[in-house]
């Protein structure tokens, strides 16, 4: 599977504690984990390595990279996240390609699924990015969410491995090096 998720995220003031490693933990730190957690969830495995290259500007905000991870199942994926677009450019899109099949899901509201010669698409009445679902199911599990893995929950590997490639994308940006990771699995 090759995916590509690319991030339309905007400007913010480099004053902003956003920006603060501190107080926001920085663009990376804070909004950049999720998109490899989805990455990570669409393809089903975990990352083996990851590569980062942010674009230098005088500030050193980070919020304007590239980022190529490859996962222990053969896929790869890139996130590219960018600041300096245009506001007029959505948010968000994902482009999934495996088995002479394409979906490019549009911000979340527009799917089109390309297969057999054949372009379907499903426009969602809303964004449904599935954080109440979430919610929702972490509640209805009560305590055990926390202390046991099930099919509804996000398992305790993805977790880890989210946050430790959060961590090596820092690095690789600081080394200009492929991070080969040491997963739990």
């Amino acid at each position: 599977m090759s995916m590509t998720y690319r991030i339309n995220a905007g400007k913010i003031p480099s004053d902003s504690w956003i920006h603060d490693v501190e107080t926001g933990g920085g663009r990376i730190v804070g909004e950049v984990c999720h998109f490899v957690d989805f990455l990570t969830f669409i393809n089903g495995s975990l990352p083996v390595s990851v590569y980062a290259a942010a674009l230098r500007e005088p500030e050193n905000l980070n919020d304007i990279l590239n980022i190529t991870l490859s996962y222990k199942n053969g896929s790869i994926g890139t996130i590219s996240y960018f600041a300096n677009g245009d506001k007029s450019l959505p948010k968000e899109r994902v482009e999934i390609f495996s088995n002479g099949c394409t979906a490019i899901l549009d911000d979340f509201k527009i799917l089109a699924i390309h297969a057999k010669g054949k372009k379907r698409v499903k426009k969602m009445m809303s964004q449904d990015k599935g954080q109440k679902k979430e919610v929702q199911v972490f509640i209805n599990s009560r305590d055990k969410a926390c202390l046991v893995s099930t099919d509804n929950i996000i398992g305790f590997d993805e977790i880890y491995s989210a946050s430790l490639v959060t961590f090596k994308i820092l690095e690789s940006i600081r080394t200009g090096l492929s991070i080969n990771l040491h997963n739990r699995q």
